[in-house]
């Protein structure tokens, strides 16, 4: 239970970073769906390569979430 609400706190971070505050609260929501937080590390991914963001990249990379750094 800790590891997933460690990794929400890890994309929520994320969204905070990029400006996405209003996802914060969904992805913080235990009972978001999978699906939904696969969708939401995409959009992160997409908007921090998009803006040059390499610390979101990487600290979603550090946490397993994608893999390389997009550099």
């Amino acid at each position: 239970m800790y590891d997933i609400w460690n990794i929400r706190h890890v994309i929520a971070d994320c969204l905070i970073d990029l400006n996405l505050n209003k996802l914060t609260s969904k992805v913080l929501d235990l009972s978001t769906p999978q699906e939904l937080i696969t969708k939401l590390i995409a959009i992160i991914e997409t908007k921090a390569k998009q803006n040059q963001r390499h610390d979101v990249l990487e600290r979603l990379y550090f946490s397993g979430l994608i893999y390389g750094t997009g550099r």
